[in-house]
């Protein structure tokens, strides 16, 4: 009984590690292919300028999917209307039928990504709200490595002690070696 719940449990396993986007909490299923499949954002709010995965499964190896990013920026406008952009991405799928597309948003503001199978059909939209870094990240660095002034601190203070336990052991070896 046991020996089946294990092996259960590692059949689990292994499916997910073989087939990441079925855990994903992201994920829409595909109207219009393959049952299972899944339209993932690694990225809900993502920041611009930071490269992002979108990953579209549920199509045939080897086939076409083309992604469109329509973005209309908050800063950048034309009197009263928004200036809307455009881009469109293509990738062919991979022999397990998913298309892996790397994404970098230039602008703050709404973009609306959509994904589309060779024959046209919409496989899925996402909407998503990109987010300008904040200057004070841009200008922190990370620490790399540890602090070492308190350990070099301590260190010069245990050799301060030594020194002065030297010099009165030496004191006293001459006091009792001098003639009375």
């Amino acid at each position: 009984m046991i020996r089946r719940a294990v092996l259960g449990a590692a059949a689990a396993a292994i499916a997910l590690a073989l087939f990441p986007t079925a855990a994903s909490a992201n994920s829409s299923p595909l109207p219009n292919h393959e049952a299972g499949g899944s339209f993932r954002v690694s990225e809900t709010s993502p920041v611009v300028g930071a490269p992002f995965a979108v990953d579209v499964s549920g199509g045939q190896p080897g086939e076409l999917v083309t992604l469109t990013i329509t973005s209309k920026p908050a800063s950048k406008s034309n009197g009263d209307k928004a200036v809307t952009s455009t881009r469109t991405v293509r990738a062919v799928t991979n022999p397990s039928g998913v298309a892996n597309f790397t994404v970098a948003l230039a602008d703050a503001g709404v973009h609306t990504l959509t994904a589309a199978a060779a024959d046209g059909d919409v496989v899925g939209t996402k909407t998503l709200t990109a987010s300008a870094a904040s200057a004070a990240a841009d200008d922190q660095v990370s620490p790399a490595g540890f602090d070492g002034m308190p350990l070099a601190l301590g260190g010069a203070a245990l050799l301060a002690l030594m020194a002065a336990g030297a010099v009165l052991v030496t004191r006293r070896r001459r006091s009792e070696q001098a003639p009375a």
